[in-house]
């Protein structure tokens, strides 16, 4: 991230005509940023250090609004092209492809999905704007719950004669067990 004291020296180099790898040398950096730096910024003729400081710093604001909602003309040809059903994959190669004649501008479908996403479902609602999910929607209320046994009874209150396992039946495993021996003795 450049500095603005970085950039006056851009500044500098410019106004004295060196080549912007001799600049990069005077501020430590790599020629490519400072050709990048002077291209974003008005070029060779109208470079100013306080100008792209400022500019730099709102480009690295944030949040930004998204890609959709900083363009007025884009956004209601997306919503109208929404709502008439197009996915957002199909209305961004139809920007790009007659943005300059609508003058509409461009965005990826990313760009429209996350715009998409972004908005309250009631937003969305009353705009009259659907997704194509290849889903169908849930029909009909849930079905109600498995019963619940109301009066259950804890191990801890069997009573005293399963204990002892006299009387066949009375812990589970007595059931399994005697299942178990008549099997096997039919074999």
């Amino acid at each position: 991230m450049l500095t603005l004291a970085d950039r006056e020296e851009i500044s500098r180099g410019l106004a004295e005509s060196l080549r912007y790898k001799e600049t990069a040398v005077r501020i430590g950096r790599d020629a490519s940023i400072v050709s990048r730096e002077v291209n974003r910024h008005g070029g060779r003729d109208g470079y100013r250090a306080v100008a792209a400081d400022g500019a730099a710093g709102t480009a690295r604001a944030r949040p930004k609004p998204l890609a959709v909602d900083r363009n007025p003309v884009l956004r209601s040809r997306v919503v109208g092209l929404l709502r008439a059903g197009w996915s957002p994959a199909s209305i961004a190669g139809r920007l790009a492809r007659d943005g300059p004649v609508r003058n509409a501008g461009k965005v990826s479908h990313e760009a429209i999905y996350q715009w998409v996403y972004a908005q309250p479902v009631a937003t969305l609602r009353q705009e009259l704007i659907s997704l194509r999910t290849g889903r169908t929607g849930r029909r009909g209320p849930r079905p109600a719950p498995a019963p619940r046994i109301r009066e259950p009874r804890y191990l801890d209150e069997r009573p005293a004669e399963a204990d002892d396992r006299a009387v066949p039946g009375h812990w589970e495993g007595d059931l399994v067990r005697h299942e178990a021996l008549c099997v096997f003795e039919r074999r």
